[in-house]
């Protein structure tokens, strides 16, 4: 069995502190909402 992390939010990337941008992660790069729903769908499509 295996399995995967996928960090995902709402946009994509990542953004300082005082940045405020709603919907964005103020830690690590994620996968905006777009480009995860096309992993999950693609990575279905494998299995």
């Amino acid at each position: 069995m295996k399995g995967v992390m996928i960090e995902s939010y709402i946009e994509g990337g990542n953004q300082k502190v005082n940045e405020h941008i709603y919907g964005k992660s103020i830690t690590d790069p994620c996968l905006g909402w777009e480009e995860s729903e096309k992993l999950i769908y693609t990575i279905a499509d494998h299995v």
